[in-house]
């Protein structure tokens, strides 16, 4: 009897252990998870703040940095003339001169599965709100299969509010083996995302 009573007891001791330990696991996971979630909320509270603020700097220059929505124009690059519908698109310019660029010209039979999203670069330039960018992205046909880029080089006016602009841009197509088969212009209004 005895005997028995001593293994009822040891498992007990080892049932209690094992309850001990799992809640202290779940204990430390739930705490690590929150302490992750609060950080990631952090960050991301930090990185919109910062991101969007459309303050002057010490010179009176405006930041481009920031997301912007955009309407471009495909134009006639002599007359300045539309030669398509315009089309909606998005610009971010980070901090350090580095950028991204989406919009997706429907009106010429562009869908997302035939371009990539873009990259690229942009510096400031003499006058006080005057930016220069360029950006490049990948360009395939309906099977999925590469068949190009596409190069924009663009003159950037940001507004005296700092927040809209407006571009002249000069356009480069090229084939899958980097041979330049087309050129053309647009134009582009951009207005700030908050």
């Amino acid at each position: 009897m005895r005997g028995s009573r001593t293994i009822t007891k040891l498992k007990r001791k080892k049932l209690h252990l094992m309850k001990t330990k799992l809640t202290k696991t779940r204990i430390l996971k739930l705490t690590s998870g929150s302490a992750l979630m609060a950080i990631a909320a952090l960050t991301l509270a930090f990185s919109f703040a910062s991101g969007q603020t459309a303050e002057p700097t010490v010179q009176g220059v405006w930041p481009v940095q920031g997301v912007w929505r955009t309407m471009v124009t495909p134009v006639n690059c002599q007359t300045g003339l539309p030669v398509a519908p315009a089309f909606p698109g998005l610009f971010t310019f980070n901090q350090g001169g580095t950028m991204s660029e989406y919009g997706i010209n429907s009106a010429q039979g562009q869908t997302p599965a035939l371009r990539s999203p873009s990259h690229g670069v942009w510096q400031r330039e003499q006058g006080l709100q005057d930016y220069s960018f360029k950006f490049t992205f990948l360009r395939y046909n309906a099977s999925g299969v590469f068949i190009g880029t596409q190069k924009i080089t663009a003159a950037l006016k940001l507004g005296a509010s700092g927040n809209e602009f407006t571009t002249h841009a000069a356009i480069e197509v090229f084939d899958a083996f980097n041979n330049q088969i087309a050129t053309g212009c647009a134009t582009t209004a951009g207005t700030r995302f908050e």
